[in-house]
C-alpha cells in the first residue's frame, strides 16, 4: 500500500513538471475569504520548513470522482489537488489560523475545471490544512456560497510529509 502511494507521489510530482501554474488571484472574492485572510497570519519560512506540510492525500467517498485525492504544496503561496484521473485543482495560500482549535494554513480554489468539479475558481471553497503534529490531522473544508459559517472534516489526512 505504502509502495502505491510513494509510486503515485512520484507521479504526482513528476506531473507538475509539465503543468503550467497559472496565477492563483481569485475573482471578486466572497465577502467571508476576504475577512478570514484578514485574520490569518502570513506564513514563515520557518512554518513552510517545519509545520506546513508538503504532501498528503486522504480517501475521498463522493461525486465527483471518489478515491484518493492527493494533495501537494508547491510553493510558498500555492497547493495542487489531483484528482484519480489525473484532473488538477489550483489553491491559493491564504495564511495560517486556527480552526476547530487546531493551527494550520489556511487555502482557497482559485482554478480547475468547472465543469468537472462542482465549485468554482473564485473562492467558494476554502480548505483547512492541519500543521503537522495536530493531535487531529484530517482535511477540513467550508463553502462560501452559499455563506457556510462551520468547517466540515471531509476526511483523514495520510502519508504526510
Amino acid at each position: 500500500m505504502n509502495n502505491t502511494i510513494n509510486i503515485t507521489r512520484t507521479a504526482f510530482i513528476a506531473g507538475l513538471a509539465m503543468t503550467s501554474l497559472l496565477a492563483f488571484t481569485p475573482k471578486d472574492p466572497p465577502d467571508v475569504v476576504k475577512q478570514l485572510s484578514e485574520q490569518a497570519t502570513p506564513l514563515t519560512q520557518e512554518q513552510l520548513n517545519t509545520k506546513v506540510p508538503h504532501f498528503y492525500c486522504f480517501d475521498y467517498h463522493f461525486d465527483p470522482q471518489p478515491g484518493k485525492r492527493y494533495w501537494l504544496r508547491v510553493s510558498s503561496t500555492r497547493w495542487i489537488e489531483r484528482y484519480p484521473d489525473g484532473l488538477e485543482t489550483r489553491f491559493k495560500i491564504l495564511g495560517h489560523t486556527t480552526v476547530k482549535g487546531a493551527q494550520g494554513t489556511l487555502v482557497v480554489k482559485v482554478a480547475g475545471d468547472t465543469d468537472k468539479i462542482a465549485s468554482d475558481n473564485a473562492g467558494s471553497l476554502l480548505a483547512f490544512i492541519p500543521d503537522k503534529g495536530n493531535e487531529v490531522m484530517h482535511h477540513w473544508f467550508r463553502h462560501t456560497r452559499p455563506a457556510d459559517d462551520d468547517w466540515h472534516d471531509l476526511a483523514k489526512m495520510q502519508s504526510i510529509e
